[in-house]
C-alpha cells in the first residue's frame, strides 16, 4: 500500500507507479502536468494532493517553480548552481565571516569549533507556532535549545537560554534586547545563506567581530516557505545530533498568537489563506520525506495539538514516546 501523509499518497516510487493504488484520469492529468513542470520524466518519489487534486515531488526546485519548491536545486547541480551555489555562499557571506567550510551536495556549511559540540546529543528546537505557548517543553530532557529570528523576546526562552539561533532578515543587529540574550546566554548564531533581506557586509562583519567564536552561515539545498525551524531540523541532522525534539513548527496557524514576539503579534500575514494551507500540507510531506531518510531521530512535541501540521505525519512515522 501506498504512504499516504497528510491527504497526500505517494504514487510513484522507486521509478515505478506504486501497486495497489488507482490512478485515475484525474490524477494522470496532475501527473502530466507535474511532469510539464519539470520537463522531463520523474525520477524521484511523486506525490498527490487529493484535496488540491495535483501532483508534487522534491524534483519541483526553485528552478522548475520558484512560487512553489522545497529545494532550491537537485543534488547534483546544488554547489555549482549559478543562483544559489557556492558562488553565491562566497559573495554574500564567506567574503565577510570566513571561507573554511564544510561542502556537500546537500548543504555548505561555515566550519566553526563550536558547532562541534552537538555531534551526538539532544537538540530541542523551539520555534515561534502556537504549540510552543501550549505545551510543557521546559521539562522535556535536552542536552541544548537552539531557535530562531525573534526568539530573544520569549520570556521561556530567556529563562531557559538558548544555544544556537538562525538571524532572520528582521532581525537589527544593533537590537539591545538581541544583543543582550547573546551575551548573557553565550548563544551562537548561525546566517541562512538562502534568507533574505541579506544583511550588509559591514554590518555582518562588525558582528563576527563582537562575536568572534559565535557567529557562523550556513546553506541547505533544503528550503521551502516552512520557514526557518524546518531548516534548523536539517542542520540538526548535518551537526550529526543524536536526536531532535521540536516544538512551536507547527505549519500555517492562521489567527494564532505568535510565541515569541508579544501577546499582540498574531500570525495574520496577508499570504496565509487557505491555499497557504495546502501548499504547507504538501511541503511538510515533501520536508519528512526528506529527513527521514537521514540518521537522526526526531520527536514532535506538538504532535496532537489543533495547528500542527506534522501530527499526521508524525503519528505514523516517528510517534511521540511518553
Amino acid at each position: 500500500m501506498p504512504r499516504i501523509w497528510n491527504d497526500c499518497v505517494e504514487i510513484f516510487k522507486d521509478g515505478d507507479f506504486v501497486d495497489d493504488y488507482n490512478i485515475g484520469s484525474t490524477i494522470f492529468t496532475a501527473w502530466q502536468r507535474y511532469v510539464n513542470v519539470i520537463c522531463h520524466e520523474p525520477n524521484s518519489n511523486v506525490w498527490y494532493d487529493t484535496k488540491a487534486k495535483r501532483c508534487f515531488g522534491s524534483e519541483q526546485d526553485f528552478y522548475a517553480n520558484p512560487n512553489d519548491f522545497s529545494f532550491f536545486s537537485q543534488k547534483e547541480n546544488f554547489t555549482s548552481n549559478k543562483l544559489w551555489g557556492i558562488d553565491h555562499v562566497v559573495a554574500k557571506f564567506s567574503n565577510f565571516l570566513g571561507s573554511e567550510m564544510k561542502i556537500t551536495d546537500d548543504y555548505i556549511l561555515q566550519n566553526i569549533e563550536e558547532l562541534q559540540k552537538f555531534k551526538d546529543k539532544t537538540i530541542l528546537i523551539v520555534g515561534g507556532g502556537p504549540s510552543s505557548k501550549d505545551v510543557n517543553w521546559q521539562d522535556t530532557e535536552y542536552d541544548y535549545v537552539w531557535s530562531c529570528t525573534k526568539f530573544y523576546l520569549n520570556k521561556d526562552l530567556i529563562n531557559a537560554g538558548v544555544d544556537l539561533a538562525t538571524i532572520g532578515g528582521n532581525v537589527d543587529l544593533d537590537d539591545k534586547d538581541f544583543n543582550e540574550f547573546l551575551s548573557s546566554h553565550n548563544t551562537i548564531c548561525g546566517f541562512e545563506c538562502g534568507v533574505s533581506p541579506f544583511k550588509e557586509p559591514t554590518a555582518m562583519a562588525d558582528f563576527k567581530e563582537k562575536y568572534p567564536d559565535k557567529v557562523f552561515y550556513y546553506h541547505p539545498r533544503y528550503f521551502s516557505k516552512l520557514g526557518s525551524a524546518a531548516r534548523l531540523l536539517c542542520l540538526g541532522s548535518f551537526l550529526e545530533a543524536k536526536q531532535v525534539n521540536f516544538v512551536g513548527f507547527d505549519g500555517n496557524p492562521i489567527g494564532k498568537k505568535h510565541a515569541f514576539e508579544g501577546e499582540d503579534k498574531i500570525h495574520d500575514e496577508p499570504w496565509r489563506d487557505d491555499r497557504t494551507n495546502d501548499l504547507y500540507r504538501r511541503q511538510l510531506v515533501l520536508l519528512w520525506e526528506y529527513l527521514l531518510q537521514l540518521d537522526t531521530k526526531f520527536q514532535n512535541l506538538g504532535e496532537g495539538h489543533p495547528d500542527n501540521q506534522s501530527t499526521n505525519i508524525s503519528q505514523l512515522e516517528f510517534p511521540l514516546e511518553k
